[in-house]
């Protein structure tokens, strides 16, 4: 299921891809769950550690330090991503961020990152196009798909383009999307005849709609969710694009009739919350299952409303159905080997949205013991964005054993299991969560300087201030000046 042959033509992928979170990370079982538990469970700690590890999936959300943002994170997986694959950053010709944190109105994110690139590596590099790609948590699909394309229409001037997606998940205290947090980036090298993945040229596919399911107005820190609604616009929205992906696959791969669990050995799904993989899974595989009469008979003594005829018109009967199968031994193995392995760090890092779903196929990569069995797989990758688009697309593993150097692991580990990270008190998650303080209330919030950083940088990119000055020799307020702590 799922090796494929390689086109013989050239190929254009991934070369490598590098993860970097902040240290500093709440257990979302210690102390926060008692200091929530009065307003999420009625002042039951057990029931709400339950409810957040199982109903939602995550069990660590990950919090920037004073000194970090969506800029230093991406500049930090950046510098991994080409120590990583032992290139010359000079080789680099594009740089793309995806995000919805930006740290400027007009400025893109990429610009800043090449700065810290160039200083870190003591590099010029003035030929390079840095955008960045705005829409909900799709961007950095759009950028990745921009790089590609780049390449394919022989349009690239360097051997690299680097495309980075970048986040800083954050919501109001004492809401429900508070245990939906997190922050992070994924950095990826593309080129031709990459060494980690292969993506199928002519198979992707795109659903767009004009909706209101989640959205950050102006001037607001936070975003604005309208939960259950959400859910149901992601769900319609990549079922549609699944298909369309199917349409043009089986045409692309000659396998007319084929689902997509037979031509994709992995599914990966873009992650807000590691339960919401489960929920799109269920719909997706679940439609394909009942409209297919081999693996149907195969599942109808276990699922049963299977073969009930209400499903496609009736919400009730789809819900009953997809939880009948849910709970049969049928999916949860399916969902065991096929989606589990990419959930892993996510469930420990939070909702790091445009890198959610990259950071599903560094966790496949950190999960497979034998990557070299990866080789030849093809996986089926499932994007979205509020607002709202999706993107499917699949690539095929080229050489991961080689390709991939695991790290994510290890730097999940706390400081005292030799590891990186730092559990954070409430009192200061809450300080970090608040950003910094101005007793002028007309100061506006991206202009104040950072707050204390709860532990210094080092060996890192930190934001070290913020302009004020406006002069006739000078003028930078707000501009937000980076720099490597050695």
């Amino acid at each position: 299921m799922g090796h494929l042959k390689q086109d013989s033509k050239k190929s254009v992928g991934i070369d490598a891809i590098a993860v970097h979170v902040p240290r500093l990370y709440v257990d979302l079982s210690g102390e926060w769950a008692q200091a929530r538990a009065a307003t999420f469970s009625e002042g039951d700690v057990a029931q709400l550690v339950g409810k957040v590890k199982k109903g939602v999936g995550v069990e660590h959300m990950a919090v920037p330090d004073a000194h970090e943002d969506s800029a230093t994170l991406a500049a930090m997986a950046a510098v991994k991503a080409i120590q990583n694959a032992g290139i010359d950053p000079k080789d680099i010709g594009y740089v793309a961020v995806g995000t919805e944190t930006t740290v400027d109105q007009s400025k893109s994110i990429a610009a800043y990152v090449l700065g810290m690139i160039e200083r870190r590596f003591n590099v010029q590099m003035p030929d390079v196009g840095a955008p960045q790609f705005q829409f909900a948590c799709i961007g950095a699909t759009y950028a990745l798909e921009a790089a590609v394309n780049m390449f394919r229409a022989e349009e690239h001037t360097k051997p690299y383009a680097l495309v980075i997606a970048t986040d800083v998940s954050k919501y109001p205290l004492l809401t429900a999307g508070e245990y939906t947090q997190g922050a992070g980036a994924v950095a990826m090298l593309v080129c031709e005849n990459p060494r980690l993945l292969a993506i199928d040229p002519k198979t992707a596919a795109t659903v767009t709609r004009d909706e209101r399911d989640f959205f950050r107005p102006n001037g607001l820190q936070t975003a604005v969710v309208d939960g259950k609604y959400s859910i149901d616009v992601y769900l319609d929205c990549m079922t549609l694009a699944a298909d369309r992906y199917l349409e043009r696959a089986r045409a692309a791969f000659n396998k007319p009739g084929a689902r997509i669990d037979e031509l994709a050995s992995h599914l990966l799904f873009h992650v807000p919350f590691p339960r919401m993989a489960e929920y799109a899974a269920l719909r997706i595989l679940g439609d394909a299952w009942r409209k297919d009469s081999r693996i149907k008979d195969e599942i109808v003594r276990e699922v049963p409303l299977i073969t009930d005829t209400n499903i496609d018109k009736d919400p009730k009967a789809r819900k009953a159905y997809e939880k009948q199968l849910a709970d049969s031994a049928f999916f949860r193995h399916f969902f065991a080997t096929t989606i589990e392995p990419s959930l892993t760090l996510s469930r420990k890092i939070g909702n790091i949205y445009s890198g959610s779903l990259y950071l599903a196929l560094a966790s496949l990569l950190e999960s497979t013991e034998n990557r070299a069995s990866l080789a030849g797989q093809r996986i089926a990758l499932l994007s979205y964005g509020s607002g709202a688009s999706a993107r499917v697309f699949s690539g095929t593993f080229v050489d991961p054993a080689h390709a991939y150097i695991p790290h994510a692991a290890t730097d999940l580990k706390n400081e005292q299991d030799g590891g990186r990270r730092v559990a954070l008190s409430v009192k200061d998650y809450e300080r970090l969560h608040s950003g910094p303080k101005s007793e002028d209330s007309t100061t506006p919030g991206s202009l104040l300087q950072p707050a204390e950083s709860l532990r210094a940088p080092k060996n890192e990119f930190a934001l070290t201030r913020v302009g004020a000055e406006q002069s006739a020799q000078k003028t930078d307020t707000g501009y937000r000046y980076y720099e490597w702590m050695k």
